[in-house]
């Protein structure tokens, strides 16, 4: 047996996230569903991170073994004829026994989507509609560079522990804004995140947005001592994980 990277994206909307659960319908259900059918024998992968519930993928990554692949392209092809119209398999690739897909991770980028004007039904099922409201884009602009570098991010995320002590380096936001559709996409690119982190970030700059707080604000729940998690997460399906980086 060999081992694999996979790289796979998918429309999250119709799943229960990616890990695999019993009773669910999940991403990583319906990946070794298939990948056991091709290998006639049952398969499991390794996913480089979860994703929740309706989150989307356009670089997801994973590890199998595998009988020794001979054709990549056919291969490919067969797995995905096996998998539901909303999950694909982008690339396949070789890697040593050492390599974990989780673990041998050095950064992750997402990208967080969101309208607050016309509703639009093309773009709704990748962005978080926050109704035709009133939203103040300069303060938004003025305060995502608050959680830019290093910092204890322990109120902007559920984990109860953390091996890192709740401490992540976020290299880069990098928001644009369309006004004429009044929606922004903002990239997030950090060495790591944690359980619900970016929802509850994006969470806090939108109540910056609608004027119910205040980048001070956000600073001092960031900078606290004290555990007091933010209590508003910014809805699932504005959220796509882009790529996970090695190396």
């Amino acid at each position: 047996m060999k081992h694999y990277l996979g790289t796979v994206a998918y429309r999250g909307t119709a799943y229960s996230g990616f890990q695999r659960q019993s009773s669910l319908r999940t991403i990583q259900g319906e990946l070794e569903r298939a990948l056991s059918t091709l290998n006639d024998s049952p398969s499991q992968i390794k996913g480089a991170g979860r994703t929740d519930a309706k989150v989307h993928a356009k670089g997801q990554t994973f590890s199998f073994y595998a009988h020794d692949i001979k054709d990549f392209d056919k291969y490919i092809n067969i797995f995905n004829s096996l998998l539901p119209d909303d999950i694909a398999i982008l690339s396949i690739k070789e890697i040593d026994d050492s390599f974990d897909a989780r673990h041998s991770c050095s950064g992750k980028k997402y990208e967080y989507r969101f309208c607050f004007g016309k509703k639009d039904p093309f773009e709704s099922e990748y962005e978080a509609y926050l109704g035709n409201r009133d939203f103040d884009v300069d303060a938004f602009m003025d305060a995502y560079d608050v959680f830019l570098g290093v910092h204890d991010f322990k109120n902007f995320t559920t984990k109860k522990e953390d091996k890192d002590n709740f401490i992540r380096d976020i290299y880069q936001i990098k928001p644009t804004y369309d006004p004429s559709r009044k929606a922004i996409s903002v990239l997030f690119y950090s060495n790591g995140f944690m359980t619900y982190q970016i929802r509850l970030m994006v969470g806090a700059l939108l109540k910056v947005g609608f004027k119910k707080m205040s980048k001070i604000d956000i600073k001092e729940r960031l900078d606290s001592p004290k555990r007091n998690i933010f209590s508003y997460k910014a809805k699932a399906e504005g959220l796509t994980l882009m790529e996970v980086i090695y190396g």
